[in-house]
């Protein structure tokens, strides 16, 4: 009969005799009544291991000083600036630890966005931005200067996870922090090819300092065991200007003593590619 919703007696006979099918259409039911997996819809938090590779991106750089010439004339002032060219390249590694809370269905449809706060501490790698930099007075030719820096970064995070139609094991996410990042020089140089062999921060060519850090994330990650998931990113890391101050040059009877010299870098940027893992508790 049309509109007739109740099943034949003969499928229904056939049924009882097949009690495995009875349970895994009951199975499937369930599923269609509560769509979210349990894993994603509920809190918890995680820690995650990473390490990467990237390249930062040319900056400014310039060096400040003065000469101090034989009395009775006044100091010599030095202003060159330039920048550091092409990219550099660098490695990092991190840690991380965050919560994320339960997943928010986004209206009636089968997505939902689960947010989570996370802390993040990186290590940027040894890296060595190298800058050209022409001297006032142009008499004294160019300047390249090599400072050798590694940086440590600390941030705090908010990330978003997506959840799809289209898998409930694979999850895409993006996420965007402050912090701090803290950068070491070592053996930094100073050098002019009218002045063979001088390093112009010979006396100390050790420095630091810190400064602002935002970054911008965008990866996916998958489950690849129980609370264990695979995550892979591309990461844009914002180091802001920072300023040091290397030693005097120190080279009696063979180059004029100077004052201090005081460096500015340009704000620092790195394109960072990450993989890692991450497990929830």
């Amino acid at each position: 009969m049309p509109g007739n919703h109740y099943l034949p007696k003969e499928r229904v006979q056939r049924m009882k005799k097949r009690p495995g099918l009875v349970f895994a259409l009951s199975l499937l039911s369930a599923a269609s009544l509560c769509y979210w997996p349990a894993a994603f819809s509920e809190p918890s938090a995680y820690i995650g291991l990473f390490g990467g590779h990237g390249a930062a991106s040319s900056t400014s750089l310039q060096q400040k000083g003065a000469v101090l010439l034989p009395s009775p004339l006044p100091p010599l002032p030095i202003n060159a600036s330039g920048n550091t060219g092409g990219s550099t390249h660098v490695s990092l590694a991190g840690i991380q630890a965050g919560y994320e809370w339960s997943a928010l269905d986004l209206g009636d449809s089968k997505w939902a966005l689960k947010p989570a706060l996370e802390l993040e501490g990186i290590y940027l790698g040894k890296h060595s931005p190298q800058g050209t930099m022409p001297v006032i007075p142009r008499a004294l030719g160019t300047q390249y200067v090599t400072i050798p820096m590694t940086a440590g970064v600390f941030l705090a995070n908010a990330v978003f996870s997506l959840q799809t139609p289209y898998s409930s094991k694979v999850f895409p996410y993006i996420g965007a922090g402050a912090g701090v990042a803290v950068v070491s020089i070592k053996d930094s140089d100073s050098a002019n090819p009218s002045e063979p062999g001088i390093n112009h921060f010979n006396s100390d060519p050790n420095a630091s300092d810190s400064a602002l850090a935002l970054q911008f994330k965008a990866g996916i990650k998958g489950e690849i065991a129980k609370n264990l998931s695979l995550f892979a990113e591309y990461r844009y890391l914002s180091i802001y200007s920072t300023s040091y101050n290397f030693g005097s040059t120190d080279y009696p009877g063979v180059h004029f003593p100077t004052k201090r010299w005081h460096v500015n870098l340009g704000r620092q940027n790195y394109n960072l590619f990450v993989a890692g893992l991450q497990y929830k508790f």
